[in-house]
């Protein structure tokens, strides 16, 4: 994900908005599936987001009008540290931007990330560490008392459900492959008529050789 900043001319000098930019396509979410299903499990304003196709980037950083910050796999590294890479964002947050945990969303997308890679904190699982478990513990305040294991659930449910595909469509447009495929339909039809046309010029031509040849032929007798 990017992270743009605007700058903007106010009264008292210049002021920056910051914007998530995702790095990817809108339509590309569709072979997202799994961020495409986390975002809607915990209710996030996918139309709050914007996404590569949406921004011209590279004409807004030349007119200096715009900073990028990428956060990414690569930026979020944990050096060498225990636990997933929710769990340290976690305890970051705890120390530097403790309200930030207060936000309902963020504190679902770390809950349900972390939930995801340890496998609801499983115990046999190599991935679960004792720093998850306490970063969990933290999240849940004010939870109710089984909402781990019904988020759990809930994350790994089955992405046929018709109101996820409702929802989709609703945000990330119509699916590629259907996009290809009403395109590839435009395409059979222009060569049918193509086809058809051809065939007609024939027909036509054939004909017409058949008139010649009867008027040209000698009479019996």
């Amino acid at each position: 994900m990017r992270k743009g900043s605007y700058k903007r001319k106010g009264g008292d000098g210049e002021a920056y908005a910051v914007v998530p930019v995702m790095n990817v396509k809108r339509e590309r979410m569709w072979k997202q599936k799994q961020a495409a299903w986390l975002f809607y499990h915990v209710g996030l304003e996918v139309n709050s987001l914007y996404f590569a196709d949406e921004v011209d980037l590279e004409n807004l950083m030349m007119a200096g009008k715009l900073k990028l910050l990428v956060v990414g796999q690569d930026v979020l590294t944990t050096i060498g540290e225990d636990g997933t890479q929710c769990t340290i964002l976690t305890d970051n947050y705890c120390e530097d931007a403790y309200d930030l945990l207060q936000t309902p969303v963020v504190k679902k997308l770390l809950l349900a990330a972390i939930l995801l890679d340890t496998h609801n904190l499983n115990a046999s699982s190599q991935v679960s560490m004792t720093r998850d478990a306490e970063a969990v513990q933290l999240l849940l305040v004010g939870a109710t008392p089984n909402y781990r294991n019904s988020l759990f659930d809930q994350l790994t449910q089955d992405q046929r459900d018709s109101s996820f595909l409702e929802a989709l469509q609703h945000n990330y447009g119509k699916p590629p492959a259907e996009i290809g495929h009403e395109n590839g339909e435009h395409g059979v039809s222009e060569k049918k008529s193509a086809s058809t046309s051809h065939h007609e010029d024939t027909v036509q031509s054939s004909d017409n050789k058949s008139a010649k040849t009867k008027k040209v032929s000698p009479k019996s007798g």
